[in-house]
């Protein structure tokens, strides 16, 4: 089965614990240091839309772009929440696949979903994408999981579950193509309270900073600023998840 397929159902009960607000606030802070106002933003593999509609009930003109139909259905449930002329655009789109109808004045990317390219040939068409469709000066900001806290996964089991859903991830990192493999058992109540099972597998790669860093520049990229988990100080080995902030020039 495909990555979140069965999972997307049940993947915001399994996330309750994710701090979606700390990712707001780092972005709005952000964006309202900006010169020129940044008014459209593009939510890159939004999957269930939580941010997405974060960011267009404060007053943004959002694009949620997606490649999971069952993910982006979740999303257009929120959408449809807020009123309707600040309901997000969404499009079922790969993220190396990137098509818009205009320029946008900045990009987020949250939750490792740039890992989620384990080839650098997908990657570099995704950082083209974005480059292609910021206006000059617009922001891009993302995280990342870096390569050390994958291998530190390696064998680990972790478990999350709600009153009506148990799910089980399965970890094993391969260091000779920094890629970390999840496999994943899915179990969920039905109304007959009989549990139903489904399995899938998901893949991350870690991706050495340097060589990102690298490729922002090839794509015109500049001021790239590397910031640790808390999102101010910079990174060390300690850190679980890396932030960018940059700019196409």
């Amino acid at each position: 089965m495909n990555a979140y397929t069965g999972l997307a159902g049940s993947y915001d009960g399994l996330t309750a614990d994710v701090d979606y607000t700390s990712w707001l606030r780092w972005y709005l802070r952000r964006f309202r240091k900006e010169k020129e106002p940044v008014e459209t933003v593009l939510d890159l593999a939004c999957g269930t839309g939580t941010l997405t509609s974060m960011l267009a009930g404060e007053g943004y003109d959002v694009i949620g772009v997606d490649a999971s139909p069952d993910m982006l259905a979740q999303a257009m449930d929120k959408a449809l929440e807020l009123e309707e002329e600040r309901r997000p655009l969404l499009l079922c789109q790969s993220m190396d696949r990137l098509e818009l109808f205009g320029q946008v004045d900045a990009c987020v990317c949250s939750l490792d979903s740039l890992n989620y390219l384990t080839d650098k040939r997908a990657l570099r068409r995704t950082i083209q994408g974005v480059a292609k469709y910021l206006r000059p000066g617009g922001l891009l900001l993302f995280d990342v999981i870096p390569t050390w806290e994958f291998a530190r996964r390696d064998g680990q089991t972790f478990v999350d579950e709600d009153e009506d859903t148990l799910c089980l991830w399965r970890a094993s990192f391969d260091k000779r193509t920094q890629t970390i493999t999840y496999g994943l058992d899915l179990f969920e109540r039905d109304g007959d309270d009989r549990w139903l099972r489904s399995q899938e597998e998901h893949r991350e790669r870690g991706w050495d900073l340097d060589f990102l860093k690298v490729l922002l520049a090839e794509q015109g990229f500049t001021d790239v600023r590397v910031y640790g988990a808390d999102r101010k100080k910079t990174v060390d080995t300690g850190d679980e998840r890396v932030f960018f902030s940059c700019r196409k020039s």
